[in-house]
């Protein structure tokens, strides 16, 4: 028998990882555990950008850089090299550490730009700052995996010093950033921003066993920590759900803290707790809050139902079905956790992205009836609190849509800002004056502003417009952009109230109606050519439209035509 060394190339393999199956927000927050294990108690993230031309339109913001800089223990030369290597060495890693492979640093950078650069100054080595660089081109060009052992510029170590002030800490850095696949900035923020405070939240709490409280920022805001399933607001003198009398005010426990085996010797274990959130119509009839913003804070949609999966303390599964929580809108309320260590590994077969879980036979054996009975109770519970509020969650059903449109339309708000902050000077002075006179055009009614402040809508269905128009845009102090549609309209009264029932068709209307506004905005914001003259063509089109749908709809067989929708 003969053993050869099998060949590979560098380049090849190095791009191959980063496509593991990273997004943006995960490849980002990966990262950051590399500065929790090392210690850290002060992280910041931060998305530089720079001014992109166009050959048509204004120019925009587009990414530079990410930044993520910690007050860990920092790395020597050794360390340094440790770090940048493929399957680092395990040897080197604490009991309880949120590594795995040895590859995240590496494969999450890969993801997010071809250019990795780590600023670092260790402990026991006060007086020096480390810097090395992995570039992606210079692997290619050398064809075997390199890197470079370079001085720190002035802007790299006072970078690293913003967050490690003069102690040991490590500053990242990823360039040559791939931005034509990567989402835009304002949506990695908010992505960030959404997770990042239930992902490390028993970190942020400082219950992380064996480690300090984390100072985790984002953009220079604090991230605040979040427990999916709320068990601080349970009232202990009444934290059990009885799915028959509940009334659908305060969250409760369905299974508190219960161990299971994962493996048949009993040696690794895990804990599960289930609890039941709040039910938002029931909130509001009861006068604590409107149910719109009892869904913003308890979370309550389809996305976030189901287990929260923590490893050491980390998150590294959301809202998991395991496979037996079925997305079901009676179960928007229904919220697990599973608390495993770094032992449980294997035998759940977690992945390099330590992102998706496999339960072995004899935790899913002892899994799956618990949660089975915990979901029927939950269902059982949303019922009962359904019957006695005042009208049911589904009675409206743009309520969905408006939801998810108000997401969108701030991610709008924070892109146009940073597109803003790019533009050379007179550019951005005139920018911020077209976007003030467009809103200053169309301001909201108050009867309007009442009811987006109470319902979060951010399409309207009103009474009656000018001229029979369909649509029109509108624009709230507070909220922003704003869609009214003309209820009295034939499209409304003879259509869409005809198919009332269908609730994905009317949050697809919902969805276009709204597109159509954002559209009409920026072309009076964004364009350069007139914005008087833009108004006057705009509300002409709105009446024109308004008239000929009118016209078609006259002469549709509309009971025909509606039988096929």
């Amino acid at each position: 028998m003969s053993i050869k060394e099998g060949t590979w190339n560098a380049g090849r393999v190095f791009q191959a990882l980063g496509r593991i199956g990273y997004d943006p927000v995960s490849a980002l927050l990966d990262l950051v555990d590399n500065s929790v294990s090392a210690g850290a108690t002060c992280v910041a993230i931060k998305a530089n950008q720079e001014r992109q031309d166009r050959q048509r339109g204004r120019p925009k913001a587009i990414l530079k850089s990410f930044v993520i800089a910690d007050n860990g223990c920092g790395m020597d030369e050794e360390e340094l090299a440790n770090a940048l290597t493929l399957g680092s060495s395990a040897a080197l890693y604490h009991e309880n550490t949120l590594s795995k492979f040895g590859m995240g640093m590496k494969t999450a950078a890969a993801s997010l730009g071809k250019r990795l650069e780590i600023i670092s100054r260790a402990e026991n080595d006060s007086d020096r700052v480390c810097k090395v660089v992995l570039d992606q081109d210079s692997i290619v060009e050398a064809g075997k995996y390199v890197y470079e052992l370079t001085d720190p510029t002035e802007e790299d170590v006072a970078e690293l010093k913003a967050c490690a002030q003069e102690k040991s800490g490590t500053l990242i850095r990823i360039t040559k950033i791939f931005s034509e696949s990567l989402p835009r900035t304002a949506e990695i923020i908010d992505g960030l921003k959404r997770k990042a405070g239930v992902i490390y939240y028993y970190y942020l709490k400082g219950l992380a066993e064996g480690f300090e409280p984390l100072s985790l920022t984002i953009d220079t805001d604090d991230v605040v920590p979040i427990d999916p399933l709320f068990v601080d607001e349970i009232d202990p003198d009444d934290a059990n759900l009885n799915e028959h009398t509940w009334n659908g005010l305060q969250p409760k426990w369905i299974t508190e803290s219960q161990a299971i085996q994962l493996t048949v010797t009993g040696y690794t274990t895990a804990q599960v707790q289930i609890t039941q959130l709040p039910h938002p119509p029931s909130v509001e009839r009861k006068g604590l809050m409107s149910r719109k913003d009892c869904r913003a804070r308890y979370r309550i949609e389809a996305g976030n139902c189901g287990f929260y999966i923590y490893r050491d303390w980390r998150l590294i599964s959301w809202a998991d079905s395991l496979g037996f929580v079925p997305q079901d809108q009676d179960l928007y309320a229904f919220r697990g956790r599973l608390l495993i260590n770094s032992d449980a590994d294997d035998v759940l077969n977690i992945d390099v992205t330590k992102s998706r879980i496999h339960l072995s036979e004899i935790a899913e054996n002892q899994l799956k009836p618990l949660v089975l009975e915990a979901a029927k109770k939950s269902r059982i519970a949303w019922k009962t609190a359904h019957r006695v509020s005042v009208e049911p969650l589904t009675q409206n059903p743009h309520d969905t849509a408006n939801q998810a449109l108000s997401r969108i339309a701030a991610l709008q708000t924070d892109e146009d800002e940073r597109d803003e902050v790019v533009a050379p000077s007179e550019e951005r002075k005139e920018l911020e004056h077209r976007r003030n006179k467009a809103a200053k055009a169309k301001p909201i009614h108050s009867e309007d502003q009442q009811r987006v402040s109470e319902t979060g809508h951010r399409v309207l269905y009103v009474d009656t417009l000018d001229n029979n128009q369909l649509w029109e845009r509108a624009h709230d102090p507070t909220h922003g952009l704003i869609v009214r549609v003309n209820r009295s309209h034939s499209f409304c009264r003879d259509i869409l109230d005809t198919v009332y029932d269908n609730s994905n068709l009317l949050k697809i209307v919902d969805v276009l109606f709204f597109a159509i506004a954002r559209g009409e905005y920026d072309l009076v914001y964004k364009s350069e050519r007139d914005d008087g003259q833009i108004e006057e063509i705009m509300a002409e089109y709105r009446e024109r439209v308004g008239g000929t749908l009118l016209d078609i709809i006259r002469r549709l067989n509309l009971t025909d035509f509606l039988a096929d929708l």
